[in-house]
């Protein structure tokens, strides 16, 4: 943001993070709270983000009902605007020893067995539950990288890079510098960590199944996987009921892929579904995930 910003957008961006550092100071249960809160309103207006929600819940699960469906969707409902109000809980401190105070203990066996390979190491995760704690979590034991596609909003944006930059922990945009930057990452023996189920630009994808229905799926993790071996992990946290208010789960995508890219995406959607059944009310389902691709701006 420049000072040749309008007034009205210089104060909202203030005002905005006059919110989010008093939302900060408060105990993270109180804003789940206020999520269940937020949520239960969202689920009873009329919104686009609830209709695709619907939708896409309905495609993803044929086998249910329509009342199971819309437990899920109205869950959905609150764990997204949970997912907001955690954010500023998380930037007023966000060390990796305050993160992990809310989590499980994890078992870091086979990611260090995985990288002692000397290959490096892929990290997938679906966008479900609190996410945005994985790059802090992993880059506490291991230096990584991970792409990241900037919101439009300048101080969302900045805020959010602000979330995902650490002392081991490097940001790099979602362009042809950052994929090389994840490359020469993993040829140093070191991680990389990518959110796989958003649409990628026109010409950059392979229409592969997604819970049953083709989705337009980015063959970035193919190619990385092909051209350093790298060994590749999906993993995921969970907002969990009670103390300890998160536990993350992973496990190795066997490896090598298939040559074919659809083949080799078809697995990797496989696992990311496996990840989102894991807890199907976490995930964001009112993204548009099966929208035809945006041809890339030049």
């Amino acid at each position: 943001m420049t000072s040749s910003s309008p007034l009205s957008t210089r104060l909202g961006t203030w005002f905005a993070k006059a919110v989010f550092a008093c939302l900060g100071v408060l105990p993270l249960t109180f804003l789940r709270s206020l999520g269940t809160g937020a949520g239960l309103l969202l689920w009873a207006l009329p919104g686009g983000y609830k209709r695709r929600a619907i939708l896409n819940i309905a495609i993803a699960f044929p086998e249910l009902n329509e009342t199971e469906r819309q437990h899920i969707a109205r869950d959905a409902m609150r764990h997204v605007c949970q997912m907001f109000l955690e954010m500023p809980y998380w930037w007023r401190d966000w060390s990796s020893a305050r993160v992990a105070a809310h989590t499980q203990p994890i078992n870091w066996a086979l990611a260090d067995q995985l990288l002692a390979k000397g290959k490096g190491l892929i990290l997938l995760s679906p966008h479900l539950g609190s996410y945005e704690l994985l790059g802090s979590l992993f880059s506490a034991r291991h230096p990584s990288t991970v792409l990241f596609k900037p919101p439009r909003v300048a101080w969302l944006r900045d805020f959010i890079k602000s979330l995902r930059t650490l002392d081991q922990l490097k940001v790099v945009p979602a362009d042809a510098s950052g994929v090389r930057a994840l490359v020469k990452t993993l040829l140093r023996g070191q991680t990389v960590g990518l959110l796989p189920d958003q649409v990628p630009v026109k010409g950059e994808g392979e229409w592969v199944p997604f819970f049953g229905q083709d989705a337009y799926t980015m063959r970035l993790v193919h190619r990385l996987q092909a051209m350093t071996g790298a060994p590749v992990i999906m993993l995921c946290v969970v907002r969990q009921p009670g103390e300890t208010l998160c536990k993350m789960e992973y496990w190795e995508v066997p490896t090598p892929w298939p040559e074919d890219p659809v083949a080799a995406l078809t697995l990797m959607n496989q696992n990311l579904e496996r990840a989102i059944r894991l807890a199907p009310a976490q995930y964001l389902w009112g993204y548009n995930r099966y929208r035809k691709p945006n041809q890339r701006k030049t």
